[in-house]
C-alpha cells in the first residue's frame, strides 16, 4: 500500500510533485506498521502520517529539524531512523514542556552520520545509533566547541533501559570512571575506531549486564604486570586482541616461559616490555610473529632472538 504525502520544497521537481512514503507491514513475527520515507530529499516531516506507526524510516533526506508535534501524535512509535540526515542537535525529540508528552514509546533512534553537536534525553531508548557524527557534549550543559576526547561523567544517566550503544568513530581518547553511569541495562556497548590506548576498566565496572564490548580500531595497550601466581603465557593467549599496539609484562617474579606462538596473532603490536621477570631467553617465532614490534625490552631479549634468526 502507498500513502501519498506533500514533500517540503527542495527543488521545483519536488515542490510540484506528490511524494510517495511506502507503508508496509514488517516483522518476522508479528506485524508492525512501517512508513518508509527514505531517499526523498525530504527538508521537513512529511504530513500526514497514520497513526498506527510503529517504525518510520526517513533515512537518507535533507532534515536538520524536525516538528515534535507531529511525531507525538503516532503513539506507537517505537523505532525512527533519521541517519544521513543534517541534524546537529535531537533536542527537539524530548518535550521541556509539562503539558507536551515527549516521545515515550520511542525505544530505537538511529541518528548515524548526521552533523550531532549536543544529544540528551529519550530514557525510554532501548537502543542508541550515534556513529560518525561531531558529538561534543552528552548534555547540552556540557555544550562545548571542543572535540570530544573524553566522555563527561554520568553523560548517560537518563537512558537506564538502554540496552545497545554504538559510539564509534568519534575520536575518543579516555573514559572516566563515572562516563557510562547509569546504564543498568545496557548489553552491548561498541567503541569501534576510536583513539582509545587502554582498555577502560573503571568505566566499564559500571555495567552489570554488558555482554558485548567492541574496541576495533583502537590503540589499545594492555598490561598484565605484578601477577605473583603467572608462571606462563600460553599458546594465542592474546589471539582476541588484534589491535593491540603495546603489551606490558612486568615483574611477574615466577614467569618463565611464553610459548612461541603466544603473540602470534598480534600483527599491529609495535612495543614489549618484560623487565622484571624470570625469564632468560625469548623463542625466535615470537618476535618473527610481531612484523610492527619496534621496541623489546629488556633488550637483551631482541638480541638473542635477532642473532637466533640470522644463523
Amino acid at each position: 500500500m502507498w500513502m501519498s504525502i506533500k514533500a517540503a520544497p527542495h527543488t521545483s521537481l519536488i515542490q510540484r510533485s506528490w511524494v510517495k512514503c511506502r507503508r508496509h507491514i514488517s516483522s518476522l513475527s508479528c506485524e508492525v506498521p512501517t512508513v518508509d520515507c527514505n531517499n526523498l530529499f525530504l527538508t521537513q516531516l512529511p504530513s500526514p502520517l497514520p497513526l498506527d506507526t510503529h517504525t518510520l524510516c526517513l533515512q537518507s533526506n535533507l532534515l536538520s529539524a524536525l516538528e515534535t508535534p507531529l511525531l507525538q501524535t503516532l503513539p506507537n512509535l517505537t523505532e525512527l531512523d533519521l541517519s544521513q540526515n543534517r541534524f546537529s542537535s535531537v533536542r527537539t525529540l524530548t518535550s521541556t514542556q509539562p503539558q507536551t508528552p515527549s516521545l515515550r514509546s520511542l525505544l530505537s533512534l538511529h541518528m548515524e552520520e548526521n552533523q550531532l553537536r549536543a544529544f540528551s534525553g529519550l530514557g525510554s531508548l532501548l537502543r542508541l545509533h550515534l556513529n560518525n557524527n561531531h558529538l561534543t557534549s552528552i548534555d547540552p550543559l556540557w555544550f562545548t566547541t571542543l572535540p570530544l576526547e573524553v566522555l563527561p561523567e554520568r553523560g548517560f544517566q537518563a537512558l537506564a533501559s538502554l540496552r545497545s550503544l554504538v559510539l564509534g568513530g568519534m575520536g575518543l581518547k579516555g573514559l572516566p570512571e563515572r562516563a557510562l553511569e547509569g546504564l543498568d541495562s545496557l548489553e552491548s556497548l561498541s567503541f569501534y575506531d576510536n583513539l582509545l590506548t587502554t582498555v577502560p576498566t573503571q568505566a566499564l565496572r559500571r555495567l552489570p549486564g554488558l555482554k558485548f564490548l567492541d574496541l576495533n580500531k583502537n590503540r589499545l595497550k594492555l598490561g598484565l604486570n605484578n601477577m605473583e601466581e603467572l608462571v606462563a603465557i600460553e599458546r594465542a593467549a592474546m589471539e582476541n586482541l588484534p589491535e593491540l599496539t603495546k603489551l606490558e609484562i612486568t615483574n611477574n617474579p615466577r614467569l618463565s616461559y611464553i610459548h612461541p606462538q603466544a603473540f602470534f596473532q598480534l600483527g599491529r603490536l609495535e612495543s614489549l616490555m618484560l623487565n622484571s621477570n624470570a625469564l632468560t631467553a625469548l623463542h625466535q617465532h615470537t618476535v618473527l610473529s610481531l612484523p610492527r614490534l619496534r621496541e623489546v625490552n629488556p633488550l637483551t631479549f631482541f638480541t638473542f632472538c635477532y642473532v637466533t634468526a640470522l644463523f
